[in-house]
């Protein structure tokens, strides 16, 4: 067997490796909390439409934490399974369809956080709405009722494409692709 053999071999079983590697080891589900969700809605409008309203003080102190990084992350923070609080209903899409299914009246995988007067947390995400603050008769009671609830909406599943685990997989597919014909090209020309 002559050099250009031996490498073309080599190369084509570690495209073998690297094409099973990633099939053998998948990407673990992340719990997601996402507070990019946007309501001008008071307690009564959340209620009626089955979204559960927690306030911040009766959070756990995870359940606390997690929601400030969320806010100082940009409105989005993810953790590994086993790192998220007990009160918040981390479901799959498919699970909260499910629900939503049997119980229309209720908002699976939503909490609006009710955030205390004078906190000193990081601002909340929820925008103000400009038309609604240039009306007199309600722009400080509107303004309130913005700052005050934060609709959280906490998930189960695959990190997003752009995430570290994801490009390791795809670096993975993509050597694999060129290792394999490379080598394919090696052993099989003279």
């Amino acid at each position: 067997m002559d050099r250009r053999t031996t490498v073309g071999t080599a190369l084509v079983a570690l495209a073998v490796v690297l094409f099973t590697v990633p099939a053998l080891a998948p990407v673990q589900a992340v719990l997601t909390h996402d507070t990019t969700a946007i309501t001008f809605d008071g307690r009564d409008t959340l209620e009626e439409q089955g979204v559960r309203i927690v306030p911040y003080e009766n959070l756990s102190d995870r359940g606390q934490e997690l929601y400030v990084q969320t806010l100082e992350n940009g409105g989005t923070y993810r953790v590994s399974p086993g790192k998220g609080a007990p009160e918040f209903d981390y479901r799959t899409g498919a699970e909260r369809s499910q629900a939503r299914r049997e119980d229309p009246d209720t908002r699976p995988g939503y909490v609006a956080i009710e955030r205390p007067e004078n906190a000193t947390l990081p601002t909340a995400d929820e925008p103000f709405d400009r038309e609604r603050r240039t009306r007199e008769d309600g722009a400080e009671k509107h303004r309130k009722t913005v700052m005050r609830y934060d609709i959280m909406k906490v998930s189960r599943g695959p990190p997003p494409l752009g995430s570290t685990p994801q490009l390791v997989r795809l670096g993975a597919s993509l050597l694999a692709v060129v290792s394999f014909g490379i080598g394919g090209y090696l052993v099989s020309s003279k």
